[in-house]
C-alpha cells in the first residue's frame, strides 16, 4: 500500500475526496516566467526528496501544453485543465494520492486524493506535505489575511476541498436542484465531475467549499463533510422511494445496463458511463453482485477517450473490452 493511500466511508456513493491547497513562494512575483516555474519546481522537489520518510515516493515531470499525456492526466483528475492547457511541472507520488502542480494560477497547487468520503484525512496529509515544503521554501503569508494567492477568492486558507458523489436518482427525479440550493446555503458549490463548467455525466457531481477566508481549513472541511453526508442521505432516500414506486422499471434499467456491460462489442463514452452508473446503483441496492464499487469508479475514468487513444471505432472497441473484463463476475440477484 502507498504511503499516501487514504480510504473513507460511503464507498458506494462517494467516489473520491480531494483537497487542494493554493500556495505562493515568498520573494517571487505572482506572474512567473517559464524559468521561474522550473526553478520553483526544483526547489519543491528537492525539499521533498531530502525527507527520508517520503522523499523516495516523489517523481517530477514537465507538463507540455495540449499534450496527450496532459489530457490523460486531466481525465485521471491528477492535474487541472488549466495546467494541461498552459503547461508547467508536476511533482507526484509514485502510486498517486499526492500531486503538486507548478505553473497554474498560483505558484503551486498541492493536491491530495483519497477513496470514499475522506476530505479531513486528505487535508491532514496535504498540510503535512505543505509544512515540509514551507520549512525550506517559505510561503507568502499575511498575519491578518492568511495565505496570499493570485485570485482574491482563494486568499486565507487557499483551500479547495471537494467530494465526488454519485447521485443518479436525484438527477433522474429532479431533486438535484434542491441539493444545489442546500449546498449553496452551506457555503458549498455543486458542479460536474471535472469542476466548474463541466457536465454531470452519469450522475457524478463534485461538491466543494466556496469560502476560503474567515474560517480555518479544518472548519471548512468539517462543513463539507456534513453537507456531503446530508446529500448522500438524500440520494439513499430517493433510491428507496423509486424502489417503492417503480421497482420493475428500476430493476429493468439496471439489468439492461449490466447486460450491455457484459456483452457489448462497441461502446461510446456516454453509454459506458451510463452503464457504470446504473450498475453502481444495482450493486448498492442489492440487485447485482460481483464487482467492487471502487473498481467501477476507476473504470469510469479508464473509459475516457484521452486514456484509450486511437481512432473513434478503435476506442469504442477498447472501451467495450474494458467493460466486459470488469463485468466477468457480475451476477444478478
Amino acid at each position: 500500500m502507498s504511503t499516501f493511500s487514504i480510504t473513507g466511508g460511503f464507498l458506494g456513493l462517494a467516489a473520491s475526496s480531494r483537497v487542494r491547497l493554493a500556495r505562493n513562494l515568498k520573494g517571487y512575483p505572482f506572474r512567473l516566467t517559464e524559468q521561474q516555474h522550473e526553478e520553483i519546481a526544483e526547489k519543491i522537489f528537492s525539499a521533498l526528496r531530502r525527507n527520508p520518510a517520503i522523499g523516495a515516493e516523489f517523481e517530477k515531470k514537465q507538463i507540455f501544453p495540449h499534450s496527450t499525456e496532459a489530457a490523460a492526466l486531466v481525465e485521471q483528475h491528477t492535474i487541472s485543465p488549466e495546467l494541461a492547457q498552459n503547461g508547467g511541472w508536476l511533482i507526484a507520488s509514485r502510486e498517486g494520492g499526492v500531486a503538486i502542480m507548478i505553473g497554474e494560477e498560483d505558484h503551486l497547487r498541492l493536491q491530495v486524493m483519497g477513496a470514499g468520503l475522506c476530505p479531513k484525512e486528505c487535508l491532514e496529509t496535504a498540510q503535512r506535505v505543505a509544512t515540509l515544503i514551507e520549512n525550506e521554501t517559505p510561503f507568502a503569508y499575511d498575519e491578518r489575511l492568511g495565505y496570499l494567492t493570485a485570485c482574491p477568492t482563494n486568499v486565507g486558507t487557499g483551500l479547495r476541498a471537494s467530494v465526488m458523489l454519485h447521485l443518479p436518482i436525484l438527477t433522474l427525479t429532479g431533486g438535484i436542484q434542491q441539493i444545489t440550493g442546500f449546498a449553496g446555503s452551506r457555503g458549498c458549490a455543486v458542479r460536474g465531475a471535472y469542476g466548474e463548467g463541466s457536465e454531470a455525466v452519469g450522475g457524478f457531481y463534485q461538491i466543494s467549499n466556496q469560502v476560503t477566508l474567515g474560517a480555518s481549513a479544518a472548519d471548512l472541511t468539517d462543513r463539507l463533510v456534513e453537507t456531503a453526508t446530508a446529500v448522500i442521505d438524500a440520494e439513499k432516500k430517493a433510491r428507496e422511494q423509486v424502489r417503492a414506486r417503480q421497482e420493475p422499471q428500476l430493476r429493468d434499467r439496471i439489468c439492461r445496463a449490466a447486460g450491455s456491460m457484459k456483452s457489448a462489442f462497441l461502446m461510446e463514452t456516454g453509454e459506458a458511463i451510463g452503464c457504470i452508473s446504473d450498475v453502481l446503483v444495482g450493486l448498492q441496492m442489492g440487485y447485482l453482485t460481483g464487482i467492487d464499487p471502487q473498481s467501477l469508479y476507476a473504470l469510469e475514468q479508464a473509459v475516457r477517450p484521452a486514456l484509450l487513444g486511437g481512432a473513434p471505432q478503435e476506442r469504442d472497441e477498447k472501451r467495450a473490452q474494458l467493460m466486459r473484463n470488469a463485468a466477468q463476475n457480475l451476477s444478478f440477484t
